[in-house]
C-alpha cells in the first residue's frame, strides 16, 4: 500500500529540476520535470477502471487538477492499486519509477531521435515522441532492461520538450535502428539553483568530421592513436601548420561545447577563444557557461585599449 504516495513523496525532488542538452547537429532539448507531469509519466490513464483516471484519459480531467487532487487526497490514490489494471502497469513501469532512476537514466545522455516507423514487431502509442533517452539497467531478477524516458515536443514558443513517458522493456525494440541523437553537453539545474555542468568532448570532436581543420590533420596519421587525435603527437610535432589548424580545431569546438548557452548577440574573438581554451586546459575540468562568461570579461577589461 501506499506505492503512489511514495512515489509522489519522491517525485517532489525532481520538480523545478531543469535539463538543457545542446546535440552536436544543433539542436536542443530543454525540459524541467513539473508536478503534473507524473500522471502521464507513471501512465495513470490506462486505469481506466478508476473513475477520475478515466476521466484523465478522455481529457475532461487535467493533470493538474489530477495531481493536485491526488496530493491533498481529494482522491484515494491507495485504491488505485486494487485497479484490474494495475499489476500489468506496476511491472511494466511503476515498479521502477523512482527520482533516481529518472535522473541516472537522464545522465547518461543516450537519446535517440524516435521514428515510431522503425520499430518492427511491433506498433506503439507513443507514436509522437521525438527523443528517448534510455539506459540498459540490470533488474531485480539479474536481468537486462532497457528504461526509456520519452519526450514531446510542446509547439510553444519556449521550444522546450517535456517528460512524457517512462517505461521498462526487456529488450531493446524502442532503441534499434533509431538515428542517436549525440549530445554536446548537459546542464541540470536543481530546485535549489545548483548547476552541475559536463561537456562531451569525444562527441564533439567525432561530430567536426567535416570541418576544414580536422579534414586538414586527418591527413596525418601519425598524429592519431587509437582513432583519435593524440595532443601529445601534435605538441611534439614540427609541422607549425598541423599546430595552427589543431588551434582552429579548438577554437570551433569550443564555439559548439558553449555558445548554445550564450545570448543570440554574443561574439567572441579568435584571441580571446585561444585564451579560453589554455584556460579550460589550465582548470582540467568543464567549467560552467557562466564561469567561462566571468573568465572571459576578465580577459576583456586586461585588454581593453
Amino acid at each position: 500500500m501506499r506505492i503512489i504516495q511514495n512515489i509522489i513523496t519522491d517525485y517532489e525532488k525532481l520538480i523545478k529540476t531543469q535539463f538543457s542538452i545542446p546535440l552536436v547537429d544543433g539542436d536542443i532539448i530543454k525540459f524541467m520535470f513539473h508536478p503534473w507531469d507524473l500522471p502521464h509519466l507513471l501512465g495513470l490513464q490506462y486505469l481506466v477502471d478508476i473513475p477520475e483516471l478515466f476521466e484523465y484519459r478522455q481529457g475532461r480531467l487535467s493533470a493538474k487538477k489530477l495531481y493536485k487532487g491526488m496530493c491533498n487526497r481529494t482522491y484515494d490514490i491507495d485504491s488505485y492499486e486494487h485497479s484490474t489494471y494495475f499489476p500489468d502497469l506496476y511491472k511494466s513501469r511503476i515498479k521502477y519509477f523512482t527520482s533516481d532512476t529518472l535522473l541516472n537514466i537522464i545522465d547518461s545522455c543516450q537519446i535517440i531521435k524516435f521514428n515510431p516507423r522503425k520499430l518492427k514487431n511491433f506498433s506503439t502509442r507513443m507514436e509522437k515522441l521525438e527523443y528517448i533517452f534510455w539506459k540498459e539497467i540490470r533488474d531485480e531478477h539479474n536481468n537486462y532492461g532497457y528504461f526509456g524516458i520519452g519526450f514531446m515536443a510542446t509547439g510553444k514558443s519556449t521550444d522546450e520538450n517535456y517528460p512524457n513517458t517512462f517505461f521498462f522493456r526487456s529488450d531493446n525494440q524502442y532503441v534499434t535502428n533509431q538515428k542517436p541523437a549525440i549530445a554536446a553537453s548537459l546542464l541540470t539545474i536543481n530546485p535549489k539553483k545548483e548547476r552541475s555542468f559536463r561537456i562531451y568532448w569525444s562527441n564533439i570532436r567525432k561530430s567536426m568530421n567535416q570541418n576544414p581543420h580536422y579534414k586538414f590533420l586527418k591527413s596525418y596519421p601519425a598524429l592519431w592513436k587509437n582513432g583519435t587525435l593524440d595532443p601529445h603527437l601534435i605538441q611534439s610535432c614540427q609541422n607549425e601548420d598541423v599546430k595552427h589548424h589543431f588551434k582552429l580545431l579548438q577554437l570551433d569546438e569550443l564555439n559548439k561545447a558553449y555558445l548554445p548557452y550564450m545570448e543570440p548577440e554574443f561574439r567572441w574573438t579568435n584571441a580571446e577563444k585561444e585564451y579560453l581554451v589554455d584556460q579550460l586546459s589550465e582548470h582540467a575540468k568543464d567549467l560552467l557557461p557562466g564561469e567561462l562568461k566571468m573568465l572571459l570579461n576578465t580577459y576583456r577589461q586586461l585588454h581593453m585599449h
